[in-house]
């Protein structure tokens, strides 16, 4: 396991404002905490911190007032936005007892079940293990590739290296091979035939005509008389 020293200062001040500036000057607020030890403020530098992650060193030798603390990286906390460490939660350890650290597992594959047409389902993608802080490991290898369809792996079977023991239950799935399932639309019953029946586009539906206007269907047009006017007869002389 890879170790990392990190210089760490005191933090003067708590706060959002505190805490801002020191983002502003490229520092990252951090707490160090431990079994039986008072929480303690620090800040560390975020450019420090990045190559801390880039080499995924699980100790970390934090440089203190004069001294070295070892510690093991318990939380941190993102802006969503900028994806930026916001805050750092640091651990102490004691390098001779063993802690409880969860491990990402690394599956080896495919499996005899994907190559034929299933479908891996991971559940636990971390796994819990006990072991002295030096012996961390920096993750567990899953062989699927013997897994036929339906097939699964649990905790009881998986491989863990020498002097790291499982903090899980042994009986809890840890990943398993399924069939792919197809979705399909649901239809309700006789939805098709009244779909079928109903016409292809809809029909118009005039307003219906009003009395008057039906009476006047048929009228000579404006200007003329329902019975002809008797034409006038010259005067005689």
């Amino acid at each position: 396991m890879q170790t990392f020293e990190l210089k760490a200062d005191r933090r003067t001040g708590t706060g959002s404002r505190v805490s801002r500036a020191l983002r502003r000057d490229g520092r990252v607020p951090a707490n160090l905490c431990g079994k039986g030890t008072e929480s303690l403020a620090i800040h560390v530098g975020w450019k420090e911190l990045e190559e801390l992650r880039k080499k995924k060193a699980r100790i970390v030798m934090l440089q203190l007032d004069g001294a070295t603390t070892a510690a093991i990286v318990h939380g941190i906390a993102w802006d969503t936005m900028t994806q930026e460490p916001l805050h750092v939660d640091f651990q102490r350890v004691n390098m001779s007892e063993k802690i409880e650290v969860p491990v990402s597992i690394k599956v080896k594959g495919p499996s005899k079940g994907e190559i034929g047409g299933g479908i891996l389902l991971v559940q636990l993608d971390q796994i819990k293990v006990r072991c002295l802080p030096l012996e961390i490991p920096e993750s567990i290898e899953v062989d699927v590739r013997p897994l036929e369809l339906h097939g699964s792996i649990h905790m009881r079977e998986v491989v863990l290296p020498k002097g790291v023991e499982s903090a899980e239950d042994p009986g809890a799935l840890v990943l398993s091979i399924v069939e792919k399932i197809e979705v399909k639309a649901v239809v309700a019953p006789g939805a098709e035939a009244a779909a079928a029946a109903a016409p292809a586009e809809p029909e118009l539906i005039a307003k219906a005509p009003k009395k008057d206007d039906a009476a006047a269907e048929g009228a000579p047009a404006a200007g003329e008389k329902g019975e002809k006017k008797a034409e006038k007869k010259p005067e005689k002389k």
